[in-house]
């Protein structure tokens, strides 16, 4: 895809911050494609990788590219207040730009952060899809891709999966990642079956109008994303949408649970414990990494997100799944909004 001029400074921004950049040049490796607004993509079960002369994906987007707004630089807000204020355009690029700038790190203050627990989490929601051999799976706000890898080595060669992000710059990485080390040998390899692999597509693409037609996807998984989406209850309408009946997604986010009902004590513990991990933990990392409002943002992000049992009646009774329920993870700090269509 072309870079805008406003891309192409933030780019170069963001590799003078961090030594692990998403690569030198003007333009991104031909991994994914800037969706077009008209066409929505089918998944393609053969196809090696989106963009490709014989496998091109396209996509459907209806927000601006990264760094579009380069007045926002200027701005007198912090990231945080960006992120979390308003809505329409100005809190969605806020966001943007908030991943954006965290991008080359992401990983390795995840990894840091959690512990990598969060490996464990995600290969538990895995699970949760029912996802097998030869399926078709979806994953949104896909980030740097952790979700989709272990995606890929389910579905096996003859599967396909999808990945799905707003942010140039962590689909980059991720395509990074996917053509590295022991990534390699999963992503591309054809053998199948038992830890075999699949073709992953990366798209630039907004969690709001997914571009894909309806029931397309064995499965579809959200990794700390529906938490940072501007309207929850259209996300999980699209997901819905391309979900085949019968089938399941599965949401993965921190736990917000209520202090005022049943179980109390329990509640405000977790989210005492919560908070003070991320104010003497969480935050002083970030910061060393020069990252402190991109991670600032987690506090308030996480008390403005539902409660499990408020997701649950809102995907069921809004939004119109058959199915759903919440199972708490890492002892209440963590939690999965598991979906059947």
């Amino acid at each position: 895809i072309p870079w805008s001029e406003g891309e192409r400074e933030q780019r170069t921004a963001m590799e003078g911050r961090a030594s692990r950049g998403v690569g030198a040049g003007s333009s991104p490796p031909p991994c994914f494609v800037r969706p077009s607004r008209r066409t929505r993509a089918v998944p393609p079960r053969d196809s090696r990788l989106a963009g490709s002369s014989s496998s091109s994906t396209t996509s459907t987007s209806s927000f601006s590219g990264p760094g579009e707004n380069d007045n926002a630089a200027r701005a007198t807000t912090t990231l945080t207040e960006e992120a979390l204020q308003g809505r329409g355009d100005g809190r969605s690029k806020g966001r943007q730009k908030l991943f954006t700038n965290i991008s080359p790190v992401y990983d390795v203050l995840n990894d840091a952060l959690s512990l990598g627990l969060h490996r464990t989490w995600k290969r538990r929601v895995v699970k949760l899809t029912e996802c097998g051999v030869g399926d078709t799976a979806l994953d949104v706000c896909c980030g740097s891709g952790d979700l989709a890898f272990l995606l890929a080595r389910k579905v096996g060669g003859s599967g396909h999966v999808s990945a799905l992000d707003f942010s140039a710059n962590m689909l980059s990485y991720a395509l990074q990642r996917s053509v590295s080390k022991d990534l390699f040998r999963f992503t591309f390899d054809r053998r199948g079956g038992k830890g075999g692999a699949s073709t992953i597509s990366w798209i630039h693409g907004d969690a709001l109008d997914l571009p894909f037609d309806d029931s397309s996807f064995d499965c579809v998984t959200i990794g700390y994303g529906l938490r940072n989406v501007e309207d929850r209850e259209r996300c999980l309408q699209e997901v819905r949408r391309v979900l085949r009946p019968g089938k399941r997604a599965v949401i993965l986010d921190f736990n917000s649970p209520d202090e005022s009902g049943e179980g109390g004590r329990r509640s405000k513990a977790i989210n005492t414990f919560r908070d003070a991990c991320l104010d003497a933990f969480v935050v002083p990392v970030a910061t060393a990494c020069g990252l402190r409002e991109e991670y600032a943002y987690l506090k308030p992000s996480i008390a403005d997100y539902p409660t499990g049992e408020d997701l649950v009646a809102l995907a069921r009774d809004e939004v119109g799944f058959g199915e759903a329920e919440f199972q708490e993870i890492a002892a209440g700090l963590m939690g999965a909004l598991v979906l059947r269509k």
